[in-house]
């Protein structure tokens, strides 16, 4: 269980730290975790960010202590990036380890190097192609390497498709969203689910810059944040304001009967 913050354009570095640092002590929003009781949902079980250097590829840092007990985390503070993904963890099910801490980071033969971060726990058998190796023994670095299996073509329609179809592959989660970039873009898509607080993303937007959070954000207070619903997937062109969301096609029976149930 975790919370993941994804920001691309012009962003400020050291508030995007100091929002995960709230959002890690639980001292950020309430949801249905912290049962109105701010800092009793915390977020301690290690550390990962995954940003764009000055030649354009992904650098990583990970860390399994928490991000607001480490002294290596404070060093963020002067780093200098458009693109960057955070991710803290609460553990579930896996020990604390540096092998279990997101984001994780593999090859693929058509999308290049990917990075992947999961907010969720999935209790089904995840399945995979074999050529892919997991480090750890998180249900996430799995559902990332089923993901990119399903994976056939680089193209945005196909990559979204994928990633709905493997979402509902798993039925045994409260909850579940996904981060996976490439050097070029990245996808944030979640399932339907149970916790629509916890489990949600939220999207906000500026003129020069685009978040993805787990949470709204208190430093940033004036900007609108949107939620991600659960038939979207979120493409972002790295490193730039620009973004586009994917719907899933929907009969038109089904349609209906959503229509009807809302």
């Amino acid at each position: 269980m975790c919370r993941i913050i994804v920001a691309s354009g012009k962003i400020d570095v050291p508030k995007i730290i100091e929002s995960m640092i709230y959002m890690a002590k639980d001292e950020n929003s309430l949801h249905e975790m912290n049962e109105d009781v701010p800092g009793s949902w915390q977020h301690a079980d290690g550390w990962g960010i995954a940003y764009t250097d000055k030649k354009g590829n992904f650098a990583i840092k990970k860390s399994a202590k928490a991000i607001f007990e480490d002294p290596e985390a404070q060093k963020l503070h002067t780093l200098k990036t458009d693109f960057l993904i955070l991710h803290v963890r609460r553990k579930a099910g896996s020990e604390i380890a540096l092998g279990n801490t997101h984001p994780f980071e593999t090859d693929h033969s058509f999308l290049g190097t990917c990075i992947f971060c999961h907010n969720g726990c999935i209790a089904d058998e995840i399945s995979f192609n074999p050529i892919f190796k997991p480090k750890g023994k998180t249900d996430s670095e799995r559902l990332f390497y089923s993901i990119l299996s399903d994976i056939q073509e680089n193209k945005d329609t196909k990559i979204a498709a994928a990633i709905r179809s493997n979402l509902q592959k798993y039925n045994k989660t409260k909850g579940s969203n996904i981060v996976l970039a490439t050097k070029e873009k990245t996808y944030i898509s979640m399932r339907k689910n149970e916790v629509p607080k916890y489990y949600g993303m939220l999207l906000a937007t500026g003129e020069d810059f685009i978040m993805v959070s787990s949470e709204k954000l208190k430093t940033f207070p004036d900007i609108y944040w949107k939620s991600v619903l659960p038939e979207e997937v979120i493409i972002i062109q790295n490193k730039t304001a620009q973004f586009s969301i994917s719907k899933e096609k929907m009969p038109i029976l089904r349609k209906l009967v959503a229509l009807i149930q809302n």
